[in-house]
């Protein structure tokens, strides 16, 4: 996702006169539209391509270049104001926001005084993250989301709107408004087994519910839920950790998961494979801006994907590409050299243009690109097509003005 408040509100009226489509011109549906096609084609694909130190290290390079990401396990105890009103007004300043007065009035800066305690926090349901302390006003495109959190997910909660209904938190890759409903605190012991937890099951589906009491819990994929070590697990169930709020304080309740697909011990391996299946996985789901519709966009969906081999990318596909190692910068070159790149480039690796971020899956019988993505719309001669789910294509479709091939900005890969 590529926050861009003219392009929201634009597209959020486009989408209005256009509808949904079910299925379009730009969508692949023959055996390519299926991962055993690319399995069959995949050479040593279970091979790992990166070991655990070297996950960790491709995290730790990550967050030397995105400004968003932070290493939670060493977060300071303690803000300075002006680190602090920085940190908020990058918010609003990155993405160009225009608000009224009252609305940024809510951000309560002028509060903000000396040194300020770092407060550690668990989120304890899906919640949004926005760039000011409002809430969503729909499900499509919203110019205040920037995306979206599991449960479960380790928050260092750095300030306060003026009404005390939303917290300003940093989390493991973003940083912004939070409605303080959706988190519980506790002690920074309990908070960092949530950062860290030594023995944790990763969500490899798409997405996976819980019920527990009258909540139902959405977990989607890549997230961390935390085992229950006090609990002995069957070969039938994992016992895991689900945080709670009791008037704002965690508690940590047991519950018992089945067994089944959706679900891993840890995170999966870092191998080719993985990154078709996991890709696949997705497949057909709505487009979710900043993770509205319960869902992903272009760039939560890679990041996902990746994630679930514990691989933490940033949020937003400009600073995807910003931090990740590039394979490819595409600077003055021909349409035939465009595709000669994008044919050397390992499948998984991901394909930029301004505002939107692919995966690509590898070549076909005749030798064509074909990509994964969450696309949100195409140009048809003169008018924007919305499809808005997770499809494959390949790179001919017109996103802007030129086909998607000639658009192309960069490619990056882990390694």
């Amino acid at each position: 996702m590529q926050l861009n408040v003219f392009f929201a509100i634009t597209a959020a009226i486009f989408f209005i006169f256009a509808g949904t489509s079910h299925a379009s011109p730009i969508e692949i549906l023959d055996k390519r539209a299926t991962p055993e096609y690319w399995l069959s084609r995949t050479i040593d694909g279970d091979k790992i391509l990166l070991d655990a130190r070297a996950v960790e290290r491709f995290n730790e390079f990550i967050r030397g270049r995105d400004s968003y990401g932070a290493d939670l396990e060493n977060y300071p105890r303690k803000i300075s104001a002006a680190d602090l009103t920085a940190r908020i007004n990058q918010l609003t300043d990155d993405v160009h926001v225009s608000a009224s007065p009252e609305l940024m009035a809510k951000r309560n800066l002028d509060a903000i005084s000396g040194a300020v305690e770092v407060l550690y926090a668990v989120t304890v349901e899906r919640t949004n993250v926005r760039l000011l302390p409002e809430p969503p006003t729909g499900d499509r495109y919203d110019a205040l989301q920037g995306t979206a959190l599991d449960p479960a997910e380790a928050v260092a909660v750095l300030w306060e709107s003026d009404d005390g209904a939303y917290i300003f938190a940093q989390t493991r890759n973003y940083f912004g408004w939070i409605d303080r409903n959706s988190v519980a605190f506790t002690d920074r012991k309990t908070w960092l087994n949530y950062v860290r937890p030594k023995d944790f099951l990763v969500v490899t589906g798409n997405k996976i519910y819980f019920d527990l009491d009258d909540r139902r819990i959405l977990f989607q994929m890549g997230a961390k839920i935390p085992l229950d070590n006090t609990a002995s697990s069957d070969e039938d169930f994992w016992i895991v950790r689900i945080p709670m709020s009791v008037n704002g304080t965690l508690r940590e309740i047991p519950l018992g998961l089945y067994k089944d697909e959706r679900l891993n011990l840890g995170f999966l391996d870092c191998t080719t494979n993985n990154f078709i299946r996991q890709s696949f996985n997705f497949l057909g789901d709505v487009y979710g801006w900043g993770g509205l519709n319960n869902s992903v966009d272009c760039s939560a969906f890679v990041e996902d994907v990746y994630r679930s081999m514990g691989l933490e990318i940033p949020r937003d596909a400009n600073r995807q590409e910003g931090a990740m190692p590039i394979f490819a910068v595409f600077n003055d070159v021909t349409h035939e050299e465009r595709l000669d790149i994008v044919r050397r480039s390992p499948v998984g690796a991901l394909l930029f243009k301004p505002g939107h971020v692919m995966l690509r899956l590898g070549d076909d019988d005749n030798g064509t690109p074909i990509i994964i993505h969450a696309a949100s719309s195409y140009i048809s001669g003169d008018y924007k097509i919305y499809v808005r789910k997770v499809l494959v294509s390949d790179l001919s479709y017109v996103g802007n003005v030129n086909p998607t091939i000639d658009d192309l900005t960069g490619i990056a890969f882990a390694k």
